[in-house]
C-alpha cells in the first residue's frame, strides 16, 4: 500500500469515528480569531489527503468522495460553531432531552443521552440518541440493546463483525454501519452504540408506495446492496438475515445501509459456523435444511426483498405485470430454490444488472426518491 493510500485510510477512520468537529479541528484556543485559524488549517490539510481529485484509482477515489463529504459536513458544523461563540464548549443541544422518557448511558468513551425507541424486534430494540457535547447531525447515535440477557451472544457476534469491516476500510464502507461503543446495562444486557444513518427501511418505502415502487428505484437500491454484500462475501462473511428491515434507504444521496449483523456467519465453510434464524418469508430453503450458508443464501434474501419492494409477493414470488422482463427475470434467478442454480457472486450480478438497468432505462441519471409527502 503507498504512503499517500495509507494516510487517506487513517483519515478516513478517524473522520468515520468523530462525532463533533472538535474531534477532528481541535479543541478550542479559548481565543475566536485562533480557533479560525485552527479550522482552516486543518481543513486544508485534510483536504490534501481526501480530496477525490487526487486518486485515480476506483477504490481509493470512492473512499475519498466519502471522506470528503464528512469532513465537508465536520467544517460546516464547525464553523457554525464559531459564528456562534460556541465553538470548542461541546454543551449539549436543545434535542438532549429526556422529557420523552430518555435516559442516560456512561461508557469508558463518553457520555450519551438516549431519547426515544426508533425500532423494537425480537431480539434487541434500537434507541435514537446523541452523544453529550454535540450539536450536529455527527453526534446522532443509534443504540441497539438485546431485550433478554441470553441473546448477548448475539450481540458479541455483531460487534466482533462490524469491526472486521471497520477493520479494512473499503469503497462499501459508507453502506454499513459504523460501531462507536458498547456498554452493559444493569440488567446485564448487551449495548452496541452506533453511528445514526437517517433512513427509511424498506418496509417504510413500501408502505409509502404500497402499489410497490418504480423499478428504477428498486433497482439503484438493488445495485448498492449488491456492491455491500459483494465487499461482505469478500470478508467470508454471510449476513444471514436480509429482509426489508434490515435494507436502510437514504434518499437525498441515493445512499443505503445493510444491518443488523447479529446473526451473521463468519467464515462459514472454513470455521463451520451456521444460519441462526430462519425467516420464514426472506429465508433460503437451505437454511431450513441445515446447509452452510453460502453467497448465494444472501442473494436469494435480497432477490425476496426486492420482489417485496415491486409491489410483488415474496411468499409465491409473483412479480407486477409491469415490471420490465429483463429486470423480472434477473429477480426470478435470485430466488431460484436451489443455491447452486442461483447468481453465486454478487459483484458479478452488479455488473449484470447495471447492463440490464441500460438495456432497459438507457444511461443511469439521478431519479429523486420523494418519501415526505
Amino acid at each position: 500500500m503507498s504512503e499517500e493510500k495509507t494516510a487517506l485510510a487513517k483519515a478516513y477512520e478517524k473522520l468515520l469515528q468523530a462525532i463533533c468537529p472538535e474531534d477532528i479541528f481541535g479543541e478550542s484556543k479559548n481565543d475566536k480569531e485562533s480557533d479560525e485559524k485552527q479550522i482552516k488549517k486543518v481543513y486544508r490539510d485534510l483536504s490534501k489527503i481526501v480530496h477525490p481529485d487526487f486518486y485515480s484509482d476506483r477504490n481509493q477515489n470512492e473512499i475519498a468522495k466519502h471522506a470528503f463529504q464528512i469532513l465537508n459536513d465536520l467544517h460546516e458544523q464547525a464553523e457554525k460553531n464559531w459564528e456562534a461563540g460556541t465553538y470548542g464548549q461541546r454543551i449539549p443541544g436543545d434535542n438532549h432531552g429526556s422529557e420523552n422518557g430518555g435516559f442516560a448511558i456512561k461508557t469508558q468513551k463518553r457520555d450519551y443521552v438516549i431519547q426515544s425507541a426508533i425500532a423494537t424486534g425480537d431480539l434487541a430494540t434500537i434507541y435514537g440518541g446523541m452523544v453529550v457535547g454535540t450539536t450536529g447531525p455527527e453526534g446522532h447515535v443509534a443504540v441497539k440493546i438485546v431485550n433478554d440477557p441470553e441473546d448477548n451472544d448475539l450481540a458479541f457476534n455483531e460487534i466482533k463483525v462490524l469491526r472486521i469491516f471497520q477493520a479494512e476500510l473499503s469503497p462499501q464502507s459508507k453502506h454499513l454501519p459504523v460501531i462507536l461503543d458498547n456498554f452493559k446495562t444493569t440488567n446485564n444486557q448487551y449495548g452496541t452504540i452506533m453511528r445514526y444513518f437517517d433512513g427509511y427501511d424498506l418496509y417504510s418505502v413500501r408502505e409509502k408506495y404500497p402499489q410497490g415502487l418504480d423499478p428504477r428505484h428498486v433497482a439503484w437500491i438493488l445495485a448498492r446492496t449488491l456492491s455491500a454484500i459483494g465487499y461482505v462475501h469478500s470478508q467470508n462473511i454471510i449476513h444471514g438475515n436480509i429482509e426489508p428491515a434490515h435494507i436502510l434507504v437514504r434518499p437525498r444521496d441515493h445512499n443505503i445501509c445493510v444491518v443488523d449483523w447479529s446473526y451473521a456467519c463468519v467464515n462459514p465453510l472454513i470455521a463451520g459456523d451456521s444460519f441462526k434464524v430462519f425467516n420464514e418469508l426472506y429465508s433460503p430453503p437451505e437454511v431450513s435444511e441445515k446447509k452452510p450458508p453460502l453467497p448465494s443464501s444472501d442473494l436469494y434474501s435480497l432477490g425476496k426483498t426486492m420482489i417485496y419492494l415491486l409491489g410483488g409477493d415474496p411468499k409465491t414470488n409473483y412479480i407486477p405485470i409491469q415490471i420490465p422482463q429483463l429486470f423480472k427475470q434477473l429477480l426470478q434467478a435470485m430466488v431460484l430454490p436451489s443455491p447452486l442454480q442461483r447468481p453465486r457472486d454478487a459483484w458479478e450480478l452488479y455488473r449484470y444488472l447495471g447492463e440490464t438497468r441500460t438495456k432497459i432505462w438507457g444511461p443511469a441519471r439521478f431519479l429523486e426518491l420523494v418519501m415526505n409527502h
